[in-house]
C-alpha cells in the first residue's frame, strides 16, 4: 500500500460511498489517503481508504484535532498503518494533540486507535445528537443547515409536526500527544489513559 495527503477528491468519494456519515467534516485540517499499487511512478493506483482531521465541533479549552472520518472501501483491510502515516503527517502540519471518538451507536469501541497505541479517557454519556421528524432522523448538523435550529420545541413551532430529540449511545473518546506540548495540552485537560474497553462493553466517565 502506497499514502498520501491531499488527495481530497478520492477522500470524499469513500466517505460519499462508505461512510455511515455519508458527507465529509466542515473545517478539514489533513487528508490523507491509502492506495493500492497504480499510477506513472506505481504509488498511486486506486484509493482504498482515508482519514480526515477537522477542527472540532464542540469546543474544547486548548486547540485539538479531531480524526473525524476513517473509510475504507467494502473489502477489509490492516488501517493501522493509515493512521501512523496520518500521526506523522499531522506532526509535521504542526498539530501537538490529536483525539478522537468512537460511536457506540454504531457498534464501534475503538479497536483501531488501541491497535495504534492511542490513549482511551473514557466513554462520554448519551446525548442528543439530532432529531426525530414525523419519524424520520435527521442529523443534529442538518438541522441547523435546514432550518437554523436543533431544537426540538423550535422544530415543532417553526414546522408545525411531531419533532423529538435522538440519542446517541455515548461515544469513546481516545487521544494522541505528539511532543512534549501536547502532552502538557493532555494534562490541562485532564484526559486520562485507562485500560481499553473491549466490544459491548460500556464505561462513563460522567
Amino acid at each position: 500500500m502506497h499514502y498520501r495527503d491531499g488527495c481530497m477528491a478520492d477522500a470524499k468519494d469513500l466517505v460519499e460511498r462508505f461512510h455511515y456519515s455519508g458527507r465529509v467534516p466542515s473545517n478539514v485540517q489533513l487528508v490523507v489517503t491509502m492506495h493500492e499499487d497504480g499510477g506513472l511512478f506505481g504509488d498511486y493506483g486506486p484509493t482504498v481508504a482515508a482519514l480526515f482531521y477537522s477542527i472540532p465541533p464542540t469546543r474544547w479549552s486548548e486547540p485539538v484535532w479531531e480524526l473525524s472520518r476513517l473509510v475504507r472501501d467494502d473489502v477489509p483491510r490492516t488501517l493501522t498503518p493509515l493512521i501512523s502515516f496520518s500521526v506523522k503527517a499531522a506532526r509535521r502540519r504542526g498539530s501537538d494533540l490529536l483525539v478522537s471518538f468512537a460511536d457506540k451507536t454504531q457498534g464501534h469501541h475503538g479497536g483501531i486507535y488501541q491497535a495504534a497505541s492511542w490513549n482511551y479517557d473514557g466513554a462520554r454519556d448519551r446525548c442528543v445528537d439530532g432529531c426525530i421528524v414525523d419519524g424520520v432522523f435527521v442529523p443534529g448538523r442538518s438541522c441547523n443547515s435546514r432550518w437554523g435550529t436543533r431544537s426540538p420545541t423550535k422544530l415543532t413551532e417553526l414546522l408545525g409536526r411531531n419533532v423529538s430529540p435522538h440519542y446517541d449511545e455515548g461515544k469513546h473518546l481516545y487521544w494522541k500527544a505528539l511532543n512534549k506540548s501536547g502532552k502538557r495540552k493532555s494534562e490541562r485537560l485532564q484526559l486520562e489513559s485507562n485500560d481499553y474497553p473491549k466490544p459491548n462493553v460500556r464505561k462513563s466517565i460522567n
